[in-house]
């Protein structure tokens, strides 16, 4: 399958001639769902970028906690600490089948050299990536959990959407977990909140089918006032003792 220029982020605004000869450069690999693309920790020897499918980045803390960095769509760039020489700072896994290409660093620093469109490419890259992560900082750090829940769900569904018949359905497998290491929360709480937006009919889940069944209603959790949590109620002992 040939892939087209215009739709991979790294090769925006190059003349044909060139993102051609760019691409007849590329080494193509067909992944598996669930393969590793590369792992954290590993000397980045080359830029990546996704061709069909998706994947996911992910980090693990030191104490074994899974965080999902960021799912990656077609045409997008990943693995770009290779350009710097770096060790690759996430796993990087095929959520579902997948195509992806690479090229060598250096031949990238090369391509840079001749043409500078593509560092500008990359530099913009980086920096909606920097954004997309302030603003998961912010999130983390005021809003509730339903909050964060709805926002990565709507960022799913922007990104990866797909109409059906049902509603909005998110085109690979997206587990109650996976939310939980995307939002930075837990699984007992994420289960709790789509338990009850499915009891609304907010959503639908089949297995690890994610369906938005009302996107507007999603949306609307955003403006909405968290639930207060209550406070702990003083016990009978301790008020006897007074």
């Amino acid at each position: 399958m040939a892939e087209s220029a215009a739709a991979i982020g790294l090769l925006q605004g190059l003349d044909p001639k060139a993102a051609a000869d760019l691409l007849e450069q590329a080494q193509r690999r067909t992944i598996g769902a669930d393969e590793e693309l590369f792992t954290a920790g590993r000397p980045a020897r080359s830029v990546h970028v996704l061709a069909s499918g998706a994947a996911k980045l992910m980090q693990t803390t030191p104490s074994g906690a899974r965080i999902i960095v960021k799912y990656i769509r077609p045409g997008e760039i990943f693995g770009s600490p290779a350009l710097l020489d770096r060790f690759y700072p996430t796993d990087a896994v095929a959520v579902t089948d997948c195509v992806e290409l690479q090229w060598p660093s250096e031949l990238i620093r090369t391509v840079i050299d001749r043409h500078p469109r593509v560092a500008l490419n990359v530099i913009g890259d980086l920096e909606a990536r920097l954004r997309e992560m302030e603003g998961r900082l912010r999130d983390l750090s005021n809003e509730p959990v339903e909050h964060r829940l709805a926002r990565a769900i709507l960022k799913l569904v922007d990104t990866f959407g797909q109409q059906t018949g049902e509603g909005v359905e998110v085109p690979f497998p997206v587990s109650r977990q996976d939310l939980a290491d995307l939002i930075g929360s837990t699984l007992p709480t994420v289960s709790r909140t789509l338990r009850a937006w499915e009891t609304q009919r907010q959503i639908q889940r089949y297995r690890r089918r994610l369906v938005i069944a009302d996107v507007e209603a999603v949306a609307r959790i955003l403006y909405q006032e968290a639930a207060p949590v209550p406070k702990p109620r003083r016990s009978h002992r301790r008020a006897a003792g007074r």
